[in-house]
């Protein structure tokens, strides 16, 4: 796999959950991407995407300070 032309490097994993970016998913849509100061690209998965809407709504950094899981207990 090449790196990107911007020169920054990519996720593979969702920071989040560690569910793996499948070439499927990297072909469609659902997954979102986090771009850092660092030119890194993170790419969240559709669940913790969901669960952490508000943070990128806000355009505030996700972290894994939140899991998709505790915020459904949390409802």
């Amino acid at each position: 796999m090449r790196p990107p032309l911007f020169g920054g490097m990519e996720t593979h994993t969702c920071p989040l959950c560690a569910l793996a970016r499948t070439t499927a998913d990297a072909a469609g849509l659902s997954w979102s991407s986090q771009h850092e100061r660092d030119r890194t690209v993170t790419w969240i998965c559709p669940t913790c995407t969901r669960a952490q809407l508000w943070l990128i709504e806000a355009g505030l950094p996700v972290t894994g300070d939140f899991t998709a899981r505790e915020l459904d207990q949390a409802a």
